[in-house]
């Protein structure tokens, strides 16, 4: 995620490390495997591919919360846990 990479993760574990959000999802990991159906992944050419097309889904996915926090000037530009 754009947040997490955006600093050294020291800091970022200590900005963070009294956070208790856990209401987001984290859709860097499981975005296509939990919306795409089981049987595309049987295929190991197809496995590869979409386990590769996931890191740029996600990347699309944090430059609509860039676009979403900018209205925000509150939050950071890149956060991803919102309660909607």
């Amino acid at each position: 995620m754009l947040l997490e990479d955006k600093d050294i993760p020291e800091i970022f574990y200590m900005k963070h490390r009294n956070d208790s959000d856990t209401d987001f999802v984290d859709y860097q990991k499981s975005l296509l495997t939990n919306s795409l159906s089981k049987y595309l992944f049987n295929n190991d050419i197809m496995n590869n591919f979409l386990i590769m097309l996931q890191s740029m889904v996600t990347l699309f996915f944090d430059q609509f919360n860039v676009i979403k926090n900018f209205k925000n000037f509150l939050v950071d530009k890149y956060e991803y846990k919102h309660p909607n």
